[in-house]
């Protein structure tokens, strides 16, 4: 029983440390403004039905100078996606390119190609099913320092089923939390910014080019590995919106595929956070049981800690996110997220098969 109390406690100091660190702010160093700093990288595959929140988020932009060129990468689209963009392109007084991936297939081909086709000391990539506010490249402009190689920035889904929203929300609080205390354990490929030269010293996609998600940690992996400076970018005018799960299958699969993420390329950090977060959701299923048939107050108080900081990253994420109604479903969530993760892990356990925007996320 002590150890359970110890496991549970961990959890509870995990949480408490990741939301002193998500309420802490950043200090800002710059001293000016800088235009043209940035190239926008935009991968796609298929969103022809997704990327108009995106682009209308872009020609609403009150200050678009920060961006000296945006660039879409057609990874093998099957649908109109490649010519809605250009429709969209030719309406723009912005400099734009439109790129297709011939030879090789793959997000991080995508982004590669963009890459090297950019001249901007800083480059951002955006996945193309997400929107911001009219103000972001102004907060960027006003935020971004210049002095680092890698910035984070907050990611949240707006819409899809609230059980996945939930899961996003509290996963950004942690993701930013840690990051902010210099323990960055995740980053969300939907909104990164990273040195241009600093990219191509460590070619951080070069030997798992074949591997076509994980993105984002490859890049973060291969920062932090090579000691290269980190910080994230928090504002509410920062936060970028992404589409959610759109039901619990969807949700499930994309579980794991962040899973399959973590075992090809989590950091050590991000594994030990991980496996405490599952276990402490798994001990949740036999510790309700044994309250149920046998209440005791040990199990109960048990039950406590895990709800305690649930509830509270919870509330800390809906309240800066502007979700004020999910802490409401806090409850229903804490008895609903272990029964999905043995529905995971069971799947893991029978080698269920993952795609990624129709594909096997392992391309051998």
């Amino acid at each position: 029983m002590v150890i359970l109390y110890g496991i549970f406690i961990l959890y509870l100091c995990l949480i408490f440390i990741s939301i002193i660190g998500f309420l802490r702010t950043n200090k800002l160093s710059k001293s000016e403004e800088l235009d043209a700093l940035l190239t926008l990288i935009i991968p796609y595959r298929n969103e022809e039905y997704r990327i108009q929140n995106l682009l209308t988020s872009l020609e609403s932009q009150k200050d678009i100078s920060p961006v000296s060129k945006i660039i879409f990468v057609d990874d093998h689209s099957t649908d109109l996606t490649r010519k809605h963009i250009n429709n969209w392109i030719l309406k723009q007084n912005l400099n734009c390119e439109s790129l297709f991936l011939d030879k090789y297939h793959g997000k991080k081909r995508a982004i590669d190609l963009g890459v090297q086709n950019s001249s901007s000391e800083f480059v951002m990539i955006m996945d193309a099913d997400i929107s911001f506010k009219d103000i972001f490249f102004a907060s960027i402009k006003k935020n971004l320092d210049c002095s680092y190689d890698l910035y984070l920035t907050a990611v949240v889904e707006k819409n899809g089923i609230v059980w996945s929203r939930i899961l996003s929300c509290s996963i950004g609080v942690i993701s930013i939390g840690m990051a902010n205390l210099g323990i960055p354990i995740l980053a969300n490929g939907a909104g990164l910014i990273f040195r241009r030269k600093s990219y191509n010293e460590l070619m951080p996609f070069y030997s798992n080019f074949n591997i076509y998600s994980g993105d984002d940690m490859y890049l973060l992996n291969s920062f932090l590995s090579n000691k290269k400076s980190i910080k994230t970018l928090l504002s509410r005018n920062l936060v970028i919106e992404t589409q959610g799960s759109r039901d619990i299958q969807d949700m499930v699969e994309r579980s794991l595929r962040w899973s399959g993420k973590m075992k090809m390329n989590g950091l050590l950090t991000t594994k030990l956070v991980g496996l405490l977060v599952v276990i402490c959701n798994l001990l949740i299923v036999p510790l309700i049981g044994l309250s149920i048939f046998k209440f005791q107050w040990l199990f109960f108080s048990l039950l406590l800690l895990k709800l305690l900081p649930d509830l509270l990253v919870l509330i800390t994420g809906s309240f800066f996110y502007k979700e004020n109604k999910l802490w409401k479903y806090s409850l229903p969530m804490f008895l609903l997220y272990p029964l999905i993760l043995v529905i995971i892990i069971l799947l893991q356990a029978t080698k269920y098969n993952v795609k990624w925007k129709e594909r096997d996320l392992l391309n051998i």
